[in-house]
């Protein structure tokens, strides 16, 4: 059950027929999330709450819409069916460690960049002969399908034995049963699989890639993206982005990077 509207006073108000009336009128936003990537969003086993970074921003925009933060309906992601979701408006957006690339903006629209990632390297603890990007040369690397790593890699590695899957735990499994010499992603991303595999794993640390982060959005949608941007904005001008930062992501990532977000 959803938490009751809030009052007209404690809401912004919104123009008629926006994405945002219709959110508040239905009294929940719809979020496309992976919610298993530690850190940014992943569902809690014990107590069935969404945790992390992305999930708090999804939270502060329910809140600005409907009245509270917990009228949020989450939608499991992956890589591959992310764009489908918002093409098909399934969801209202995606906050899913996604990277804006000019390719994926000719279907579909972003707001932000909220957060800076690059691209990484995760190997077995042991394994001291990757230490760059170039060391993947004539290694077998895992990638997950739908991202942008394989062509990234590429010119870096051009002898790299690529491997790819869906599921992010196929290729931490294979990399820790040494049928994979790396898996790689986003170093953000990385730094959540290895806390998943204490003494196990660790993050190679020479990101080759810089992968803003933004929200999914309908392409034509240009009111409700530059709204999530405006919301954005404020939230770093207040230093609210920077305290979510702190509370989800610092212990492991380190000092911010903070965003510009495009207008």
């Amino acid at each position: 059950m959803f938490a009751t509207l809030a009052s007209a006073d404690t809401v912004d108000q919104f123009p008629a027929d926006s994405t945002m009336a219709k959110i508040h009128q239905r009294g929940k936003l719809v979020v496309g999330s992976s919610l298993n990537t530690l850190m940014f969003s992943s569902k809690n086993p014990m107590t069935g709450d969404v945790e992390g970074f992305e999930a708090d921003l999804a939270r502060m925009l329910a809140k600005q819409l409907t009245g509270s933060e917990d009228n949020i309906e989450w939608v499991s992601t992956t890589p591959e069916n992310r764009i489908p979701l918002v093409e098909n408006k399934r969801v209202d957006l995606v906050i899913a460690t996604m990277t804006v690339t000019d390719e994926r903006k000719q279907v579909i629209g972003f707001a932000g960049p909220y957060y800076l990632a690059g691209q990484d390297s995760l190997v077995r603890i042991d394994d001291h002969s990757i230490n760059k990007t170039a060391d993947l040369d004539n290694k077998t690397v895992c990638v997950l399908s739908g991202t942008t790593v394989e062509r990234n890699l590429k010119p870096l590695a051009p002898n790299a034995r690529i491997v790819t899957f869906s599921d992010a735990s196929a290729c931490v499994e294979g990399l820790i049963d040494k049928r994979f010499d790396a898996y790689v992603d986003d170093g953000a991303t990385l730094v959540g699989e290895s806390l998943r595999q204490p003494g196990k794993l660790r993050v190679v640390g020479t990101p080759f890639t810089e992968e803003p982060y933004g929200i999914a959005v309908a392409k034509e949608d240009k009111v409700w993206r530059n709204w999530i941007n405006n919301q954005l904005g404020m939230a770093i001008q207040s230093g609210k982005w920077q305290e979510m930062y702190g509370k989800d992501l610092e212990a492991g990532l380190g000092a911010p990077q903070v965003p510009v977000i495009e207008q």
